[in-house]
């Protein structure tokens, strides 16, 4: 079996090892990543994905990112699959565009 060392990076951070030992990774429909291993179920909020390599030095990694605007993406996504206009899929555009303003006023300080 294939066991990963889960890193996590967050927008200005540095990379961090946050769990070692884990065998499946699960994107859900809320942005969240799910890690589960030998007796570890665990959750990171709003991630995507960036990298999974099984040819590294020190093992398989998977690296992710980690930021707010993701789970409201994934969000959106949700709603804009179903290929049809809803309240929803707009309320969650708006949120997602909202999120990302706060987020570019943030880094400009």
């Amino acid at each position: 079996m294939c066991e990963f060392k889960i890193f996590v990076s967050e927008p200005g951070k540095n990379e961090v090892l946050v769990k070692e030992d884990i065998s499946f990774l699960q994107v859900q429909d809320d942005g969240a990543v799910i890690l589960r291993g030998l007796g570890i179920r665990e959750k990171v909020d709003t991630a995507m994905i960036k990298e999974v390599n099984t040819y590294t030095d020190d093992g398989a990694t998977a690296k992710l990112f980690k930021a707010a605007i993701i789970g409201d993406f994934m969000k959106f996504l949700k709603f804009l699959e179903k290929g049809t206009y809803s309240p929803e899929l707009e309320k969650n555009w708006i949120d997602f565009v909202n999120t990302g303003k706060k987020l570019i006023e943030k880094l400009k300080k």
